[in-house]
């Protein structure tokens, strides 16, 4: 028989015997497909997990060697010319064919699949020290480093993944030794442990409770002091709230001995996973009704097991029948068999024009929706893909070898839907359509389920769980005529049953009465969307004629929510009255709220009161609503430039507004705002595009107070398309004032945050080619110099880099703006840095700080102090340059900007590697990688990398130097025009490590390239 081991060494065993497996090469192609668990594999797969997406010509015919290797190594016995049975091929690739339990991976998850609470019990101190000796037994399968040697970057991601599985589960078999109370056999276990994992703040957190509880409380604290003292030095950051509160407990002598079971189930030992578990399921239905059979269908087929396609189901009808709570009434039902987590989304199908995709479609792309549940499933969003079909294979990648359900809600079509269906089994799709997607089964195997009305039974056990049974078991006729105008739709019984029950003094019989009254039009409850329209008009023939304006206008801006604010400037009345209007509207299931002061629509409403918008005889243009919106946020963002860019002007070359916008306390709280209206912005570019109008000009200067503040955010590409869109409305308009804001704020988008420099040089030049009309466009100018002196900025070339910030501080000054003249100051040190003229850096440093101090601004001070700091670093004054980086850590964590502190952090690390303080130069580049990914921008956080990777080469770590260097020369390959050689860093070592990059920017570049023309075929 058969055996392999992976949790070490790749070796294999038949009947005891070891056997000769090979070269490190062919031991990886092995992993590979052990570590699929009897699921295939192509060629093109093995090859790029073993020899990389760059594999030598050879390749293919080295990978069929190893295959025939294997096959006599694993079969001796086998005849000549006889199919393998092990090692199997087909037309595509290879797999293995095993019996169980035979790889210990295996192994391991049979066993922990034993120690489930729920196939073990765990009511007692016995039943936690049999899960204890599972997780040991468990543990002592692993021999050494998994993987250990093994080349291929297939191999490096399972190695990661397998010793994060192994300290997991080493903390919580420690948890159960100090739950059966067992601290000082564990304290010295915790003490190795943390030494090799010092930045764990779950270990230290285990140590201090053994420590503690063994009485030895001083070390316990002293433990938590070290733990803060590494976490401030290396990372700049306070220990985490869980490891705080321990702290707390223990300085108030407040913490229990953990109590051993007796009876309950708290001390259940649970194993936990590796993967944090995404549970995005709306809550279920309280009083979901009915339906049990196809609940019972739907629930067997997304969870059958021995498949060897994902389940995937599609729920159809039309609207208002009940498919979006019958979906998450299953998730509900289901979710325990898909532990790893559960996606949902509402992909706006049937929602009217949007600004995405196409003309005539609609609904939410399906690039944005895999851009969402990347960012849900933990991957940064400078490692999400920027394409459709490169996000779908990060999605189908991410989700090999896990089960998740993914929960798709008014989707259009499968164009819509089948890019975000899985690749491998184990996870499962629930989708719910108006159409029924006749197409889909061409792609994977789907279960297509029709919903009917409910039957009447049903509607009344309905009817009578909303209104009350008494209440309907006193009405029966009545009842019966209200069942038959709703037509056994559930939408409209719900709609019904939350009238009666908002209203007690209500009878059923008078309700029926009004329902009689509209026949004629409720006739058409019985056939498509026009049945959802008439149950909708039962709530909306109830308004007020306040309210009923409310409904309208309110649903114009084409936003995913709208705040109470924003709604208060929509209707033009006292934010009280617009909050009481809303709050009625939510009551009467017209409006939903997503949070306190936010209010959005379901699809179908909003489409109904579009229709009653477009309808009305007084109805005011959508560009009318559209201004007063935008002449809201406008004003709001005046506010938030003044207090987040304090000493520029801006705010009075902008456009006039009517409103006076939200006011700011702190620069955090004006970041929060634009960090959740952000998505609504975008939005309302796109939908401004399309109206055109008045509404340009507003659109054009937002998102040029937006620019200033040089922080994109998460959405990036999102906003470039809108932008362009929003460009193009400008240009086909022959408005010059709105083409140069949006040129400009599209130069920023490009430099900072996109990282194509050429193309945000290019709209920005087009813009300055235009002669000034108004100061206004002088202020621009100014600021569009400041992005010139910043993106023309290339090593020992300083003559136009320089020249463009001179004659930014000319017109900075022109119109008294010490802001952009201070930003100016800035770039000029940066770029004399770069090229050497260190005392000249200094100098405009020292004159950026005074005056960024002068006039209170912390994120320009921040930039100013750590460009101070690499000038006197370069000339050898350390320890102050080191200073005055921590300095302006701090600083730019006051601005609120991510973007500000992760270039604060990069200074901070690249002043400590030219001080030769290596060891503490590299978690905080490593912590300046990590924010740069949150704030996307490819060009800063490539650069990050490269002086990572050198400080990591310096150390001695040299593969993690290389797969650094690798990662650097990725996000090189996303800009067109990105140039690295400028990069000041290290004279030794700077020739032979932009070798390096260059060989890695050349074959991530080839590859790109191939790929695209692939695609385009």
């Amino acid at each position: 028989m058969l055996k392999f081991a992976v949790l070490g060494e790749v070796r294999a065993w038949r009947d005891e015997q070891e056997l000769d497996l090979g070269s490190k090469q062919r031991r990886a192609l092995l992993a590979a497909l052990l570590l699929r668990s009897g699921r295939s594999a192509t060629v093109p797969e093995l090859i790029d997990g073993v020899w990389g997406e760059h594999p030598t010509p050879s390749a293919i015919g080295a990978l069929r060697n190893h295959i025939l290797h294997l096959r006599r190594v694993l079969e001796p016995d086998r005849v000549s010319g006889t199919p393998a049975t092990v090692l199997v091929g087909f037309g595509g690739g290879y797999a293995l064919r095993l019996p169980p339990g035979v790889v210990d991976v295996e192994v391991l998850e049979d066993m922990l699949g034993e120690i489930q609470p729920e196939r073990i019990g765990a009511e007692s101190a016995h039943s936690i020290e049999l899960v204890r000796e599972r997780l040991d037994a468990a543990l002592r399968l692993w021999s050494g480093t998994p993987l250990a040697g093994l080349p291929g970057p297939y191999a490096d991601r399972q190695r990661t993944q397998l010793i994060e599985r192994r300290v997991s589960l080493l903390e919580q078999r420690i948890e159960l030794d100090l739950r059966l109370g067992r601290y000082p056999e564990v304290i010295a276990e915790l003490t190795q442990l943390c030494g090799e994992h010092p930045m764990r703040e779950q270990l230290r957190g285990l140590l201090m409770t053994a420590l503690y509880h063994a009485g030895r409380q001083a070390e316990a604290l002293a433990v938590y002091a070290d733990t803060r003292k590494v976490l401030i030095e290396r990372l700049g950051i306070e220990p985490g709230q869980q490891l705080a509160e321990l702290h707390q407990r223990m300085l108030r002598a407040d913490l229990p001995a953990p109590q051993r079971d007796n009876g309950d189930e708290a001390g259940t030992a649970r194993p936990r996973r590796t993967m944090d578990r995404v549970a995005q399921l709306p809550a279920d239905v309280a009083d979901f009704t009915g339906r049990a059979d196809t609940v019972r269908r739907i629930s067997e087929w997304l969870t059958r097991t021995a498949v060897s396609a994902v389940p995937v189901c599609v729920i159809e009808g039309m609207g208002g029948i009940g498919k979006s709570a019958l979906a998450v009434h299953i998730g509900h039902r289901v979710r325990d068999r898909f532990p790893d987590g559960q996606l949902h989304v509402d992909l706006h199908g049937f929602a009217q024009a949007r600004g995405h995709g196409p003309a005539g479609r609609s609904g939410t792309p399906a690039a944005d929706t895999l851009g969402d549940f990347l960012r849900a499933l933990g991957i940064p969003e400078g490692e999400i893909a920027p394409t459709l079909a490169e996000r779908s294979a990060q999605f189908r990648s991410f989700l090999d070898g896990k089960r998740v359900l993914v929960v798709l809600d008014n989707a259009r079509d499968v164009d819509q839907v089948a890019p975000l269906i899985p690749g491998t089994p184990g996870s499962a799709v629930l989708i719910t359509s108006r159409s029924s997607m006749p197409e889909l089964p061409c792609v994977v195997g789907v279960l297509g389920v029709r919903l009917d009305v409910l039957a009447r039974a049903e509607a009344r056990t309905l009817l009578a769980g909303i209104a009350g049974l008494r209440r309907v078991a006193a009405e029966p006729a009545a009842v019966d005529s209200v069942l038959d105008a709703c037509g056994g739709l559930p939408l409209a019984v719900r709609i019904v049953g939350a009238r009666l029950a908002a209203r007690p003094n209500w009878s059923i019989g008078s309700l029926a009465e009004r329902l009689d009254d509209e026949k004629q039009r409720l006739g058409t409850l019985r056939s498509g969307d026009l049945a959802v329209e008439a149950a909708f008009r039962l709530s909306y023939d109830q308004l007020d004629p306040v309210r009923a304006r409310a409904f309208r206008l309110l649903a114009v801006p084409e936003v995913a929510e709208i705040s109470l604010d924003g709604a208060a400037a929509i209707l033009g009345a006292d934010r009280r009255l617009v909050e009481e209007i809303c709050e009625s509207l939510v009551d009467l299931n017209l409006m939903e709220t997503s949070a306190s002061g936010r209010y959005t629509y379901h699809d179908l409403p909003r489409l109904f009161a579009r229709e009653l918008h477009l309808g009305s005889d007084d109805r005011e243009p959508v560009s009318g609503v559209l201004c007063r919106l935008l002449d809201f946020s406008l004003a709001t963002m005046k506010n938030l430039v003044a207090v987040c860019n304090p000493g520029s002007r801006l705010p009075e070359y902008l456009a006039p507004t009517s409103a006076a916008g939200l006011p700011f306390t702190d620069s955090l709280a004006a970041q929060y705002w634009l960090d959740v209206e952000r998505p609504n912005l975008i939005s309302l570019y796109e939908q401004t595009a399309r109206v055109g109008g008045p509404a340009l000009a507003l659109a054009a200067d937002i998102a040029w107070a937006t620019a200033e503040l040089i922080d994109g955010g998460p959405q990036c590409q999102e906003l470039s398309r809108a932008l362009n869109t929003l460009l193009d409305a400008g240009l086909r308009a022959g408005d010059r004032r709105v083409e140069c804001r949006i040129r400009v704020t599209l130069g920023t988008i490009n430099s900072y945050s996109l990282g194509t420099l050429r193309q945000g040089r290019d709209h920005v030049r087009i813009a300055l080619s235009l002669p000034p009309e108004s100061p206004g466009d002088v202020r621009l100018a100014a600021f569009a110099g400041q992005l010139l002196a910043s993106s023309t900025r290339t090593g020992t070339e300083t003559a136009a880099s320089l020249a463009h910030a001179e004659r930014a501080i000319r017109l900075a000054r022109r119109v008294e703006d010490p802001a952009v003249e201070c930003a100016c100051l800035v770039h000029m040190a940066k770029t004399l840095s770069d090229a050497g003229q260190f005392t000249e850096a200094q100098e405009r440093a020292t004159e950026a700080k005074t005056l960024a101090a002068k006039i209170g601004n912390a994120a320009l001070e921040a930039m100013a102090t750590h460009e101070l700091g690499a000038s006197r670093g370069f000339q050898g004054d350390h320890p102050r340059a080191i200073e005055l980086c921590r300095e302006s850590v701090e600083l730019a964590r006051r601005s609120g900007v991510e973007l500000r502190e992760g270039w604060a952090l990069a200074r901070l690390a690249h002043v400590h590697m030219i001080a030769g303080q290596l060891p503490e130069a590299e978690p905080v580049a490593e912590a300046a990688t990590r924010m740069l990914n949150r704030t996307i921008g490819p060009l800063s956080r490539a650069r990050v990398l490269v002086m990572h990777g050198l400080i990591l080469q310096a150390l001695g770590r040299a593969h993690q130097a290389y797969c650094v260097f690798r990662s650097a020369a990725e996000a090189f390959a996303l800009m067109e025009d990105a140039d690295f050689s400028h990069e000041r860093l290290d004279g030794e070592v700077e020739a032979p490590i932009l070798a390096l990059l260059g060989e890695h920017l050349e074959q991530v570049i080839a590859e790109r390239d191939r790929r695209r023309a692939a695609a385009a075929d």
